[in-house]
């Protein structure tokens, strides 16, 4: 009897490690075709302008123009095509539609991982690239009377995004001042002439369902709990209220589904022995901010909700926290959506969320604002990391260090290629990361056990966090 009930155990743990892999997989597929395109609204493009991105798809042509568009917008590309960009029907139409996996996935050492923060997404670019495109596609003449209402629609997003007063100024960050903007359009309220960027990096979505707990965005104001914040880009894009709420059921689903993914694996080799080491000075001293890290019974990730840290005591690049006023704050109190796009006391609440750590060794660049491009250089004096780092190619594999984790970065400041890109990033070239733009900068999270960490010590800690 004893040996029928540790078998029935044995199996049902079996049982459960295979449906949290099999729900992981199934939520990365659903994922990677899930788009809010709904009645004529979303993130779309002028109508029937995928037509002829598809027709050049069919030739030689079609694979340099993901190229370039990999290249200058930031999109990924996989299984030979660009991701998060769908043809969907619509009263006679073809409408390009971006879908959510275009900014949550990216590369990091050449692998591609649904649910990583894309690296090199540049939303600005974007949009003067396109608002160009789309007038002169627009001015041809069209016998479909729709083709002019969805036509206004695209070009008013487009309008948005490319704004240079409130857009992101670098490759792989984005602006939240987009999603601020809607909350002063539907109000009727100026935007006041300081209002601000938001430039944040996207973020990653593993534990995705405790993150929410303690709050969305980096600084955790917003009630993630609630489903309306996890669609606030689709009503900068043209999306209604009133859609939105037809849809929720949907909204719900995509929510829940996120907190089924998994962190990728380091795919390269580990030292156990360091990493034995590491363990055991990080449990000293990163996990009174960045917690501990457990598994069940089949070595799978148990997600746990992060910690929030006061500002005062990360120190970081404060620009995103400056953005959120309580002028803002009382504009989402009378939005049309405020009973499910709601925030957080924001009493003593100013600071950012410390993240769980599961698989950092492919979140680089790090901290909210990705400005510092290795945790060797997070492990060290803010003085001795890099001021200026190329973005290109960021996610490829011959850009991985393995050695300091994060993007291999150009350190030699007497060469002439290191003259060149600082150049360059003075003159505001966006795949250039200069932290001396504004919210760019790599200040902060030095805390005092740094002092007394050795080369070794760090070389220790990066093995472990590569474990996780």
């Amino acid at each position: 009897m004893k040996s029928v009930l540790i078998t029935l155990l044995i199996v049902s743990i079996t049982v459960m490690a295979e449906d949290r892999i099999a729900l992981d997989k199934k939520a990365k597929a659903e994922f990677l075709d899930l788009n809010f395109f709904y009645k004529g609204r979303g993130m779309v493009v002028t109508p029937d302008m995928i037509k002829f991105y598809d027709a050049l798809k069919t030739t030689g042509v079609g694979t340099q123009v993901d190229e370039q568009i990999s290249k200058r917008w930031g999109f990924n590309t996989h299984d030979n095509k660009i991701v998060g960009l769908f043809n969907e029907p619509y009263k006679k139409m073809a409408m390009g539609v971006l879908g959510c996996v275009a900014c949550h996935s990216g590369k990091a050492a050449g692998e591609f991982v649904i649910g990583l923060g894309n690296k090199n997404m540049d939303v600005g670019q974007v949009g003067s690239d396109a608002y160009i495109a789309q007038l002169l596609w627009g001015s041809l003449p069209r016998k479909n009377p729709e083709f002019k209402i969805a036509h206004k629609r695209a070009m008013e997003f487009v309008s948005v995004i490319k704004n240079k007063n409130i857009n992101n100024l670098s490759q792989g960050l984005v602006p939240t001042s987009l999603v601020k903007s809607w909350f002063y359009d539907v109000t009727d309220t100026p935007i006041p002439l300081k209002f601000g960027r938001g430039q944040v990096k996207i973020p990653h979505l593993w534990g995705y369902g405790e993150k929410r707990k303690t709050g969305s965005f980096w600084d955790g104001f917003a009630d993630g709990v609630l489903p309306g914040w996890a669609v606030a880009v689709e009503l900068r894009g043209g999306q209604t209220p009133e859609n939105i709420r037809e849809y929720l059921d949907k909204v719900h689903h995509a929510e829940d589904a996120l907190g089924h993914f998994f962190p990728p694996k380091y795919p390269f080799e580990i030292n156990t022995e360091r990493a034995a080491r590491g363990k055991h000075l990080f449990n000293q001293t990163c996990y009174k901010c960045h917690g501990t890290y457990e598994r069940d019974s089949e070595g799978l990730p148990l997600f746990k909700s992060p910690k929030f840290i006061p500002h005062h005591v990360v120190k970081t690049d404060s620009e995103r926290l400056d953005f959120v006023s309580d002028s803002f704050l009382e504009l989402i109190d009378i939005n049309p959506l405020n009973d499910i796009m709601r925030y957080k006391d924001r009493a003593e609440r100013r600071g950012y969320v410390a993240p769980r750590l599961w698989g950092i060794w492919s979140r680089f660049p790090y901290l909210h604002n990705a400005s510092v491009p290795t945790l060797m250089d997070l492990l060290s004096p803010g003085s001795t990391r890099p001021v200026v780092f190329d973005l290109n190619d960021a996610g490829e594999r011959e850009r991985f260090d393995e050695q300091n984790l994060g993007l291999k970065v150009n350190r030699d400041k007497k060469s002439w290629k290191y003259k060149m890109m600082a150049y360059q990033a003075k003159k505001g070239k966006r795949s250039i990361y200069d932290t001396s733009r504004d919210g760019h900068g790599n200040q902060g999270h030095e805390f005092k056990f740094y002092k007394d960490l050795t080369l070794e010590d760090k070389k220790d800690l990066i093995e472990y966090l590569k474990t996780l």
